[in-house]
């Protein structure tokens, strides 16, 4: 595979980590796509891409945004950012629920039946996604509403293999210093910067069950951004303020490039280290795929570009990868 790197700093640092792996997700999902309301002809849509906690879920203009992508997994998780959780609010079960994004927790709440007849169920309350008062105008609120088997209520939705369940098993966390008195040009940053950061770290907890507290800053001095082993990332231009950046700049946290026992597994401008080897050809089904690699990057699945993610799957394989890269290097 032909490289694709993006010219970054990866500063090596002294920092320790505590972490173990987990098991790595057995297949890659197929059961990925949009949430389509049959009556609206829109899609079940995470307003402004934001992935915080309690976000109310709404009809909107089907885009193939990945706050429109949702994966539905072999738990009946129907994940979004590859690790947020669509979840029915406490107190769950009654008409009129908020349907919002949630970390993913495992509990009934956030699961759902796909119907054959098109509808979506909560598995605890066993009502329906409904858009509020019939509504199919963009902004309509998603609810849990008794089923009633009108078209309101019906949905096209991903089909194939289910996904990997979420994990829920990680504690990494980030804080992202800010200025006392932010500039207009600051708190645009900051916003960009914490929903890249909020995806990222969801992702991440959802497949590892890795700990680490990570320092994060805006530093316009910064052509791109970059990651340290000492768990600091900074992010300098407005194109890197993305989940796919933000996810390949958590991997040097960990190690990825950073760290003195990666150099001496590459070889040839190809990594050696037999764990991450046969997780790639797990991956890819390739008995013979090779795993490339230089001073501070692999490849295939290093996101090294943020055009390289072009599903949830892909930050799925990113940090099955990352996993595997650990072990290797006994971190």
């Amino acid at each position: 595979m032909t490289a694709r790197r993006r010219v970054l700093v990866a500063t090596i640092g002294l920092a320790g980590l505590l972490a173990t792996a987990v098991a790595a997700p057995a297949s890659a999902a197929t059961a990925n796509g949009a949430l389509r309301g049959t009556a609206a002809n829109r899609c079940v849509d995470v307003p402004s891409q934001t992935a915080a906690n309690g976000t109310q879920v709404m009809l909107w203009d089907c885009s193939g945004a990945d706050n429109q992508q949702w994966t539905y997994t072999s738990t009946k998780q129907l994940l979004v950012y590859a690790g947020k959780c669509l979840d029915a609010l406490a107190p769950n079960d009654a008409a009129g629920t908020k349907v919002i994004i949630w970390e993913c927790n495992g509990q009934a709440n956030q699961q759902w039946n796909l119907n054959a007849n098109g509808t979506i169920t909560n598995v605890q309350s066993g009502r329906c996604l409904d858009p509020t008062n019939n509504g199919t105008a963009n902004g309509t609120p998603i609810q849990l509403w008794t089923c009633t088997g009108l078209i309101n209520q019906r949905w096209t939705v991903p089909t194939g293999t289910p996904g990997t369940p979420c994990l829920t098993a990680g504690h990494l966390t980030y804080a992202l210093i800010r200025a006392t008195s932010p500039t207009a040009d600051q708190t645009d940053a900051y916003n960009r910067i914490t929903t890249a950061m909020d995806k990222a770290v969801a992702a991440y907890n959802c497949r590892s069950s890795l700990t680490k507290a990570l320092r994060v800053e805006f530093n316009p001095g910064v052509p791109t951004a970059d990651g340290s082993f000492s768990g600091t990332i900074r992010f300098g231009s407005r194109a890197s303020m993305v989940q796919a950046t933000a996810t390949h700049e958590t991997a040097h946290t960990l190690g990825v490039g950073t760290v003195s026992a990666w150099a001496p597994r590459v070889a040839g401008g190809r990594w050696t280290g037999t764990n991450a080897i046969a997780e790639l050809r797990s991956i890819t089904g390739d008995s013979a795929a090779i795993l490339y690699a230089d001073s501070q990057h692999f490849w295939p699945y290093g996101l090294n570009q943020a055009s390289e993610a072009t599903s949830p799957d892909d930050y799925a394989n990113h940090i099955r990868m990352v996993l595997a890269l650990r072990r290797d290097m006994g971190l």
